[in-house]
């Protein structure tokens, strides 16, 4: 498999290199295109076998799947320059960008002859450059085979999930985004930490692990985050009493507000 990434920065960046680190595709195999040189210098000095260039026409050029990772403000643009090196029959064309539809990704990239290619929209997050991602998919166009062909590459980088279009933008709040709110919950406990007399070193460390404890005890047990809750907490307790201190302080509220926010 090929694959070409337009646009070498955050989350393009993140699905090269992550596709390279976790054996999806060898890095000769891999295309990124980006105008800018620190973008590019930065992934040859990750691996310098992934093939780079500024031409985004000529990087998609032998490529299976092509990615489209720039900006949605860009999007219009770069598929006019690719659009005429593209062949349909064989190459399938995925979006990153949050909120371009397929009716406005099919406009963009639809020929003289009214030829449209397969198109996929793709939500991942920033862990999939270690494997981690939850990445959401939705498909116009596609057939199974084509499907599964994105899926053995994304499913190596984490978990996939197929969804209607409509559902893309919840899926951006939840997992895209969402990774910001889990990391804002680890700053604020950190910090937490530091008021607790910890250094901010130690306040992370014990904050992560206990972040991997609380995962772990969900995957193993199979439960329930309000089931592991229960386990720990008794009346008069010092853990019901911080709890009903974040209830107080709107904690629940505020994350779903957070995602909410999003959509």
């Amino acid at each position: 498999m090929k694959i070409a990434v337009i646009g070498g920065g955050n989350m393009g960046g993140s699905i090269a290199r992550g596709a390279v680190k976790r054996g999806a595709v060898e890095a000769r195999n891999v295309t990124v295109s980006d105008p800018s040189d620190k973008v590019l210098g930065d992934m040859a000095a990750f691996d310098p076998q992934i093939v780079l260039t500024k031409d985004n026409a000529a990087a998609v050029a032998g490529a299976d799947i092509v990615f489209v990772a720039v900006k949605p403000w860009l999007v219009e643009t770069v598929m006019g320059q690719i659009r005429d090196a593209l062949d349909y029959s064989r190459q399938k064309v995925v979006s990153i960008a949050a909120g371009v539809t397929f009716e406005m990704l099919a406009g963009y990239l639809r020929k003289a002859s009214g030829e449209e290619p397969v198109l996929f929209r793709v939500i991942p997050n920033t862990a999939i450059s270690l494997g981690l991602s939850v990445t959401f998919v939705a498909e116009r166009g596609a057939s199974q085979e084509d499907s599964e062909m994105l899926l053995a590459l994304l499913s190596r980088l984490g978990e996939v999930l197929f969804v209607p279009e409509e559902m893309m933008v919840s899926g951006t709040a939840l997992a895209s985004c969402g990774i910001a709110y889990a990391l804002k919950y680890i700053d604020a406990a950190m910090r937490g930490g530091v008021e607790l007399g910890f250094s901010e070193r130690e306040s992370l460390q014990v904050v992560m692990q206990t972040m991997r404890g609380a995962l772990s005890l969900l995957e193993t047990n199979g439960t329930l985050p309000q089931q592991e809750i229960d386990k720990v907490t008794t009346p008069g307790g010092i853990t019901l009493k911080g709890l009903a201190a974040m209830k107080e302080a709107g904690f629940d509220e505020a994350v779903t507000a957070g995602l909410k926010a999003g959509r």
